[in-house]
């Protein structure tokens, strides 16, 4: 590499780090690509493949092709959704400041199951990201969803392989990182990549045992794997640790909303293949693989994408136990007899921020001034929420009725953030006016410095009695005090110091001149400087409340996901059933929910069931709705 420039010499060493990565190598308003690299994004993103090489041979020219650094997210989706993973290299030094080439390192990775950009996401799909490791007759499997910090783990102490398959179906990840003995599952590695496409990660390295449960007790604050209910389960230890190491070395920012393992054996929730949900065709068709002609198309009239996304996972892990089963059921009957009341707490949601993703935003530093505004609006409608549900029979809406109306969240970030907050929270513009007196003083030397200058000429003017005089300003010597020589031999005060001499006039400057000429020149940049840190502050204290918003997170997300299921049995004239462990089913008058909506222009002929696990064991179903 004797012969590259300093620039492409410092590309070279980076991109030697990240072999299986594009690099986004900023430079100036553009991460630029180059070599191999910029041959794919070209061909990937339609952009033209350029060289700063004109003047050599074809075969010595370096391919190269960049993006707007405020349009690469845009790009970095459409890469991401074709399985690309992405190391964005960031200027870590003030280009003005820096003494020869500027530094520079990769600050984040973005790999199709950590992304956490929400131009990047599907808002009513959870992304998760999976880690599969096989240990002889056991294995594991974990699941995390970087956006929100749900976690969940299964572990398996016989047939692994035909239950990780099963979760994974339930899952869906969109990423998974795999042990040497997963890879070596030529069934798995076949469901993941070429049925789900998900993207592959081989890092066996991961997955060691060293170190694994101090990564898993530290990640979700417990004293003992038993506290976690892993006791005894190192397969899941190292599992969930290679999946937290996996997280951390991508994001390289605070994880600390990650905070809660569930563990999916305790759900007590049914485990499908993914060959019964798809011929089931609970969330999407098998013609199109779109959602209309589903389940999830008949009952989602959810109102908030964490609402929709917390459906989704109910209808693809029903519940088995019978107590949760009912609890579900009151609910969803209160609010189905109660219309004035599911109306008005339907309308209440609607339009609501998604809080499940921006709460953790808060955390790993990503929220700008308009999703912390976006947690405050989800905040000012948390008392009409409560009040809705204050005289709830149903124990899941009695609870919900003593939600944290999270006030004190409000206050802060309706007392501090400018309602019309730009996307930056490094330009300025982020704080209300009277929040703090020197962003305020500073705005106001900005914003006003002819007028400051204005003033300051009226009173050396009233001081010295010389009518003329003027301040002006050039690029050499800034601002001056202007003397005309028609003024006459006049005492001048001591402060003036003689600056420069014309032809017709002395030129001076005073100490309150160049002080107020320090302020202007520096203004803009000081109260860039102080919003983005007293935003920060702010930001950081909404951090604090994470856990206590998540909460209300899960809770709103259960609420919406409930009234959607009530409005579809008011609007599709569902009766609920009786749910018992006798082994029997008996339907009368049955009506299939899909078939029903999508063939509206003929009647539907409804169907009696009756099926048990003594003498009635197969059911044949005949007749026009099977045509």
């Amino acid at each position: 590499m004797a012969d590259l420039t300093p620039m492409r010499k410092q590309y070279k060493e980076m991109k030697a780090q990240y072999p299986d990565c594009i690099l986004f190598f900023r430079l100036g308003d553009f991460y630029e690509m180059f070599d191999e690299d910029a041959v794919e994004a070209s061909r990937e993103l339609g952009l033209a493949l350029t060289t700063r090489d004109r003047g050599k041979p074809a075969e010595e020219q370096t391919p190269m092709c960049g993006v707007p650094y405020h349009a690469a997210q845009q790009y970095a989706g459409r890469l991401l959704q074709k399985g690309y993973k992405i190391a964005v290299c960031e200027q870590t030094e003030d280009p003005a400041k820096a003494k020869g080439l500027v530094s520079r390192g990769v600050v984040r990775i973005l790999t199709p199951g950590t992304v956490t950009e929400e131009s990047m996401l599907d808002q009513g799909v959870s992304n998760y990201i999976c880690a599969v490791a096989y240990f002889g007759a056991a294995g594991a499997a974990a699941f995390c969803d970087v956006t929100t910090g749900e976690f969940y783990l299964a572990s398996y102490r016989s047939d692994p392989r035909t239950h990780v398959e099963n979760d994974i179906a339930a899952f869906h990840p969109r990423e998974t990182v795999l042990s040497d003995s997963a890879v070596a599952d030529a069934g798995l590695v076949e469901l993941l990549s070429q049925r789900l496409g998900c993207s592959l990660v081989r890092r066996d390295s991961l997955f060691a045992e060293q170190g694994a449960e101090e990564t898993v007790l530290s990640q979700f604050r417990a004293q003992s794997p038993a506290e976690l209910g892993l006791d005894g389960d190192r397969e899941g230890l190292r599992v969930c640790a290679a999946l937290l190491r996996y997280i951390a070395d991508t994001q390289r920012t605070d994880i600390s909303h990650i905070n809660k393992l569930e563990l999916v054996q305790a759900m007590r929730r049914m485990e499908l293949d993914l060959h019964t949900q798809n011929s089931l065709e609970l969330v999407r068709n098998q013609r199109s693989g779109d959602k209309r002609g589903s389940l999830l198309w008949v009952l989602d009239h959810t109102e908030t994408p964490m609402g929709a996304r917390t459906l989704r996972a109910w209808v693809q892990s029903p519940l088995l136990s019978l107590a949760e089963i009912r609890r579900r059921q009151n609910a969803v009957r209160e609010l189905a007899e109660d219309t004035v009341r599911r109306s008005e707490l339907r309308v209440a949601l609607h339009g609501m921020g998604d809080l499940q993703r921006l709460a953790p935003r808060t955390i790993y530093q990503g929220a700008n001034g308009r999703d912390l505004l976006a947690i405050a609006g989800v905040c000012e409608r948390l008392p009409q929420i409560t009040a809705l549900l204050n005289d709830s029979r149903s124990a899941l809406l009695g609870e919900a009725a003593g939600l944290d109306t999270l006030s004190d969240i409000c206050a802060l970030i309706e007392g501090a953030i400018d309602p019309k907050a730009p996307l930056s929270i490094r330009d300025g513009g982020v704080l209300l006016p009277g929040y703090s007196e020197e962003v305020d003083r500073l705005r106001s030397i900005h914003d006003n410095a002819a007028g400051l200058i204005a003033e300051l000429e009226a009173r050396e003017r009233e001081r010295t009695g010389i009518k003329k005089l003027r301040v002006g300003y050039n690029k050499v010597f800034g601002y001056y005090i202007d003397i005309p020589a028609s003024a006459g031999a006049v005492e001048l005060p001591e402060e003036y110091v003689r600056r420069q001499t014309l032809a017709n006039s002395e030129r001076y400057f005073t100490t309150e001149l160049k002080a107020l000429e320090a302020e202007i020149s520096t203004a803009s940049v000081r109260v860039c400087e102080l919003e983005y840190e007293l935003f920060c502050r702010i930001r950081g204290q909404v951090g604090k409340a994470f856990e206590r918003i998540q909460t209300v997170a899960e809770t709103l997300a259960q609420l919406d996901a409930l009234a959607s299921l009530a409005e579809a049995a008011v609007r599709n004239g569902y009766v609920c059933p009786e749910v018992d462990a006798s082994g029997v089913i008996d339907i009368r008058a049955g009506r299939h929910p899909v078939v029903e909506l999508m063939q509206r222009e003929q009647r539907f002929v409804p169907n009696d069931t009756f099926m048990n696990t003594l003498d009635d064991r197969l059911a044949i179903i005949t007749g026009p709705n099977m045509a």
